[in-house]
């Protein structure tokens, strides 16, 4: 999550300024109709009021806005302020009017269909009587639209006389200094609106009727001792709120487009920008747009509409700064003294609440809509340059739940492989990983690497973020979960050490270690042979796009992570049994991966035939020994138990094969052995295997019955993707280093690709 958040209620604040600005052109269409029709004008009756003439009255009037906004953001400040003059001189007028007109009788508008033309309705002046009158509610119909009338439409209808407090953010890029004019602007706007709004409706409250109030719109007109005041206030007061937010939603569209919120379907509005700046492609966009909305030709039918999205949008900006305040990013330093993280609470709850009072399906609506644009926006658009608030409370959580996180409150129970994998190379690594990253169940999955050389030496720096630039890209690509940590050593062994005392945080620390087998084999390059990795088709399709041919740009990103030919690369045999005795000092679990490239994923050519996950549970010393009672067992069937269970490997048996010196032993040992892993809960075939006279005679040398074994084992891996083997305790004298690689490279040669596996700690118990 997400850049999505911010550009969703961009979108949504882009759609309710278009709604709001068709909204206060209706309203200044219903006054130029009123005041001039032929039917019920007030000063004359010369315009024409049925058929589409409303719709083309207000269509000559957005082009004249079009033309303000395209000759740019001056011209629009200039025509504001002699607006804002006329409606100031209006309103005075209008405060005026009321301490000095006396009672009126006045006849309803001739568009009221719904009362009798010939009765009066009445202006009583200030009145005790008319104030209590009005106090109660009593929703009628609304003669513009045959609906009947509610707090949910009076609400809708009353808002959009607020929306236009944003008008000042939709143009900071305009403002020489938006920071502080924005705020400034904003809280001024709010309470200026507030205070003549209450005091208006006091005012109206005791001097009219509720015949008045119900049954003719622009009473104000009617009551005015000085004809055409309170029409050319009203003009100019639509005129500017339906300016403002046409110049706020041409503004918004080209912050979308340079933000490359919605990809390249906003290119066209990016490239079209005037010397001066001014967006003239978004400005057509959105004259568009509020053109085809024209059509809806009523206020009433639309408002709801505008206070559903605008009250979104609040919601979507409250819950931003509420996300910010609670990540505790530094660089959030609000300038509003009264700000704090319950005021963006209070108005998100209450902006959602009241979008759904207003009107329950148009809310839904417009929450759903911004489901789908949530959703596309996080899956579809590229990085932003402007951040991710979600990264910052996924910063805060993850960090709040590590110091959580107690080694000392670890419990067998809850068990799971952290892994570490040494990746020398990892072209050659790509299906060791992928199968690491399945079998790790939920656990963590480090990847270490050691870069070798000096950190001080001229270009270094560049190496390093090249090279870890090069994994990021590799395990987006694999879609692993995983994380990448590099170490700095010019001494191979000494930065392993290194990665595994450091790898991980808090209590999340890998508790085994994966490392690769020790041998003279060339490595294979599966970036450049893709299709030998059958269960990653995206990583074949970014290689090979189309009929074949390879994708050079991608392979060039990741051409850092081939540095296997270096000669510092090469550990020596002493150093690579050092890395065994190291890992075991250090109380990690072991694991040492052989023939992986010849790894195939479950079911794959395989035809109808049943594949086998084999599990050598005893150690190698050819005697018999009570698994349960053995950490390696026991770490080895709980290794091949989870992988057992992870996608595609569940279609594949788990067969444990226990060697044992006689078949009439063999059977006593099968029940034991069924008996553990019935405990265990671990489903799995079991089979003995009778051990040749010769090694149970232990006549032979050391060498000669790891390959007599291993021929055993050969001879029973038919349909075998995965074995799982003990791992020999390595010598304490280093002198014997060398034979102990012989005998690993013995036991394990020609076998599928196997784990030999050494335990060091508790996994699983017959007592859970």
């Amino acid at each position: 999550a997400v850049v999505s958040t911010q550009s969703t209620g961009g979108i949504i604040f882009f759609a309710a300024q278009l709604f709001g600005s068709t909204v206060y052109l209706l309203g200044l269409l219903d006054t130029i109709v009123d005041s001039f029709g032929q039917d019920g004008g007030t000063f004359t009756k010369s315009l024409p009021e049925t058929g589409y003439w409303p719709t083309l009255y207000g269509s000559a009037l957005l082009f004249v806005m079009l033309i303000v906004v395209l000759v740019g953001a001056e011209m629009f400040a200039k025509t504001n302020l002699v607006i804002f003059v006329v409606v100031l001189v209006a309103l005075g007028f209008d405060f005026v009017n009321f301490f000095i007109q006396t009672e009126k009788e006045i006849l309803p508008p001739s568009s009221n269909t719904l009362v009798n033309q010939s009765q009066y309705l009445q202006y009583t002046g200030w009145s005790m009587v008319t104030l209590l009158e009005n106090r109660g509610n009593n929703y009628t119909t609304d003669y513009t639209t045959m609906a009947p009338t509610s707090f949910n439409r009076v609400f809708a209808v009353l808002f959009t006389g607020f929306t236009g407090v944003f008008a000042g953010a939709n143009m900071s890029g305009d403002l020489k200094n938006a920071s502080r004019a924005i705020p400034l602007g904003t809280i001024t706007a709010c309470c200026f609106s507030y205070g003549v709004y209450v005091v208006l409706t006091m005012i109206i409250a005791a001097t009219c009727s509720r015949g008045l109030l119900q049954n003719d719109y622009l009473f104000l007109e009617h009551i005015n001792m000085i004809k055409g005041v309170t029409t050319a206030g009203t003009i100019c007061v639509t005129f500017s709120a339906s300016l403002s937010t046409f110049i706020g939603a041409s503004r918004i569209l080209e912050a979308l487009a340079l933000d490359d919120i919605l990809g390249r379907m906003l290119y066209f509005v990016k490239a079209g920008r005037s010397r001066r700046g001014n967006p003239w492609v978004a400005v057509l966009v959105s004259w568009f747009f509020i053109q085809g909305l024209l059509f809806a030709g009523s206020l009433n039918a639309i408002s709801q509409f505008v206070a559903c999205f605008s009250l979104l949008t609040y919601a979507v900006v409250n819950m931003a700064c509420l996300a910010l305040d609670l990540a505790g990013a530094p660089n959030f330093r609000p300038t509003f003294s009264y700000f704090n993280k319950y005021t963006s609470l209070i108005g998100f709850v209450s902006s959602i609440v009241m979008a759904f009072i207003v009107n329950p399906v148009y809310a839904s609506i417009s929450f759903g809509i911004s489901v789908m644009l949530f959703v596309f926006i996080m899956f579809r658009t590229p990085g932003s340059s402007w951040g991710y608030i979600s990264q910052a409370l996924i910063f805060h959580q993850v960090r709040k739940y590590l110091l959580m996180l107690d080694a000392r409150k670890d419990h067998v129970k809850f068990w799971r492989p952290s892994i570490l994998f040494l990746c020398k190379n990892p072209r050659s690594s790509i299906p060791a990983i992928c199968f690491l990253n399945d079998m790790k169940k939920g656990g963590l999955y480090v990847i270490g690497t050691n870069l070798s050389g000096d950190i001080s030496s001229p270009g270094f720096a560049n190496r390093l973020e090249e090279h870890n630039l090069s994994w990021l890209s590799l395990i987006d690509t694999l879609g692993v979960k995983a994380f990448v940590e590099t170490t700095i050593s010019r001494d191979l062994r000494n930065g392993i050490q290194n990665l595994i005392m450091t790898a991980g945080l808090g209590g999340m620390t890998p508790n085994t270690v994966v490392m690769g087998f020790y041998d003279e084999m060339e490595s294979k390059d599966f970036l450049s042979e893709p299709d030998q990795i059958p269960s990653k088709r995206k990583l074949i399709q970014r290689i090979r796009p189309q009929h074949g041919t390879t994708n050079r740009a991608f392979l060039d990103k990741l051409i850092p992570l081939s540095e296997s030919h270096r000669p510092d690369a090469r550990i020596s045999v002493d150093n690579y049994i050092g890395l065994v005795r190291d890992v075991i000092a250090l109380r990690k679990n072991l694991c040492i991966l052989r023939n992986f490239h010849e790894l195939k994923r479950p079911n794959f050519g395989s035809g109808n035939q049943i594949q086998y996950i084999d599990v050598w549970p005893l150690p190698h010393n050819f005697n018999s020994t009570h698994i349960e009672d053995d950490t390696t067992s026991m770490f080895l069937l709980q290794l091949s138990c989870i992988l057992h269970m992870v996608g595609d490997w569940g279609s594949t048996r788990l067969r444990v094969l226990a060697t044992t010196p006689s078949t009439e032993l063999g059977m006593a040992e099968k029940v034991q052995l069924e008996e553990i892993l019935r405990i265990l809960r671990i489903d799995a075939d079991v089979s003995t295997v009778p051990l040749p006279t010769q090694l149970s005679a232990h006549t032979m040398s050391e060498g000669e019955r790891y390959s007599t074994f291993n021929q055993l084992m050969r001879k029973h891996s038919t349909n075998t993707i995965v074995t799982f083997l003990y791992l020999p305790r390595p010598p304490l004298d280093e002198a014997d280093n060398g034979r102990y690689l012989e005998n690993l490279s013995c036991l394990s040669e020609g076998l599928p690709p196997c784990l030999l596996v050494s335990g060091l700690s508790k996994v699983t118990t017959s007592e859970l």
